[in-house]
């Protein structure tokens, strides 16, 4: 009958394995029983005593100390001749083995999967950042490296796959060649580079200028480009290449300046100056370029973070960057970003394409009502102090006659210090059907959510269906806040929350009554 699965074919090849090792054990009896052999190992130990010989570990073999002086063994043609046979005997035993180690590989379910499943899920984990932990001696393998290593088939998978290696992302100068190996197995794809220069002192200016230098002939396929350091001299390093840079392709620039060094910050007079059409989203973080100019035009996402002295902008900068991108659906604003003059009233300023707006630090109530975003869906607030919420609160109109925000169906509170929310704020924003609150009075919100605090029988918010809080929660307040909402048929559909509750099935169980509950154990603050 022929052999039809590996599972047979592994079974064959264990039953000859076994009559090998059989096999060899005679042979060996016959050597070890074998007159003339002993005689001769007799001998040995004789005329150049124990501390010349010794014997193998399966018990037959002789070897002598390399350092001795002594003869060879000389055994007998017929002992010679079993001991060539144990040696072919024992090489086809090996090969029999390896046969039967790459053939089990096969019966991991995992290495069952067809090869165009495991190019899908090979693509979605070059994909996902490169978290692991990153010190001056020790940085995590890259993942195409790390599925390459695994079996003659994944590496065979992974290497004609230029997808895999379009995500270059660079935390430490190790290893070596890893840059020039993306920028080869990419195959002329479009690439996405990441420079972290944050966890290690060893990615000097020199360093990644040195890095520039194999990239820069690849920006005509540059996607993505991001850079993150504290070190100054390092953007200025990036700038100098990117000046009259042209990028096609470049569709995200970031470029973040962070650390503990005080208010620094860059102004970089040129960038992209070639040309980059596809510029779509951009992130600086202390850091300034020319506003309202080319490249920084027609985008759809504008992030800017810690403008300082030199690189805050003026009213009529930022005036004039949004009119520049008129169809621009995202905006984040974080820290300092911004000079208003105090006692000045400026002009209003409409986007009426954006979906998205973060705002934090000093100026948040002034920000939100000097922008009009008719078509706003989420709204973040972050690093709030209690005194601008509660300015916060009070500037906004009432929401029954359509607000400030009638489309808004998400907000998110990062790091508020909040008074109580009130009744007015609740019908301000009377459209929410997704908070998310996270290190911000978490108590003060469910408070509010429960039935003694509705009106004429209607609770807070009553569109509200998905509900995060990454912040100490009292699970009794939460539990009647959730049963309440199902009771009066206003029930949330998710509840997200963080790491605490995984440890208590029992807690957890009780809200999944009522409500799909998702733990979470990182939230990250830096997206």
């Amino acid at each position: 009958m022929g052999l039809t699965t590996i599972r047979d074919i592994i079974a064959e090849l264990n039953r000859q394995a076994a009559e090998h090792q059989a096999h060899r054990l005679v042979l060996i009896k016959r050597i070890t029983t074998d007159p003339t052999y002993q005689r001769e190992i007799k001998r040995i130990q004789q005329s150049h005593g124990w501390d010349v010989f010794h014997s193998a570990p399966d018990g037959w073999r002789v070897m002598l100390e390399p350092s001795s002086d002594a003869d060879s063994p000389h055994f007998s043609p017929a002992v010679n001749t079993l001991m060539n046979e144990v040696h072919m005997n024992e090489a086809s035993l090996s090969c029999i083995r390896a046969k039967i180690e790459a053939l089990s590989t096969f019966l991991v379910p995992v290495f069952r999967l067809p090869q165009e499943v495991l190019v899908q899920i090979f693509k979605a984990g070059g994909r996902m950042p490169h978290d692991g932990p990153v010190t001056e001696h020790a940085v995590p393998r890259p993942f195409p490296l790390v599925v390459a290593s695994v079996s003659r088939q994944w590496r065979e998978i992974a290497v004609n796959t230029p997808e895999l290696w379009t995500n270059v992302t660079i935390k430490h100068p190790r290893p070596y060649g890893w840059v020039p190996l993306c920028l080869q197995r990419s195959c002329g794809q479009p690439i996405d580079i990441t420079i972290d220069c944050r966890s290690t002192s060893l990615l000097t200016a020199p360093v990644v200028d040195n890095m520039m230098t194999l990239l820069m002939p690849h920006v005509h396929r540059w996607r993505r480009f991001a850079l993150m350091t504290s070190d100054p001299a390092i953007v200025y390093t990036i700038g100098r290449r990117l000046a009259d840079a042209s990028a096609p392709q470049l569709r995200h620039l970031q470029l973040s300046l962070s650390g503990s060094s005080g208010n620094q910050e860059v102004l970089l007079h040129d960038i992209l100056q070639g040309g980059a059409e596809a510029l779509s989203s951009i992130r600086f973080d202390s850091l300034a370029t020319p506003w309202g100019s080319a490249p920084l035009i027609n985008l759809t996402t504008i992030d800017l973070r810690w403008l300082w002295l030199r690189t805050r902008l003026q009213y009529d900068q930022f005036r004039d960057m949004l009119a520049a991108s008129p169809r621009i659906r995202a905006l984040i604003l974080r820290g300092t970003y911004i000079y208003l003059h105090s006692g000045r009233t400026y002009p209003p300023l409409s986007i009426p394409t954006l979906r998205y707006l973060e705002l934090s630090g000093d100026n948040v109530c002034r920000m939100s009502s000097l922008l009009a975003t008719p078509a706003l869906e989420e709204l973040t607030l972050a690093n709030l102090d209690e005194t601008e919420f509660r300015e916060f609160v009070d500037s906004l109109p009432d929401g029954r006659d359509g607000g400030r925000y009638p489309a808004l169906r998400a907000l998110s509170l990062l790091n508020a210090s909040m008074c109580t929310p009130t009744r007015r704020f609740m019908l301000a924003l009377p459209t929410i059907s997704h908070l998310t609150v996270i290190n911000s009075a978490t108590a003060k919100f469910l408070e509010l959510f429960r039935k003694e605090h509705a009106e004429d029988g209607l609770l807070s918010w009553p569109r509200l269906r998905q509900l995060t809080l990454v912040d100490d929660v009292d699970y009794f307040l939460l539990y009647g806040v959730v049963q309440e909402r199902a009771a009066l048929h206003l029930p949330l559909s998710r509840l997200v929350l963080n790491a605490p509750f995984i440890h208590d099935d029992y807690l957890v169980s009780t809200l999944e009554e009522y409500v799909e509950v998702n733990i979470i154990k990182d939230v990250d603050l830096d997206h």
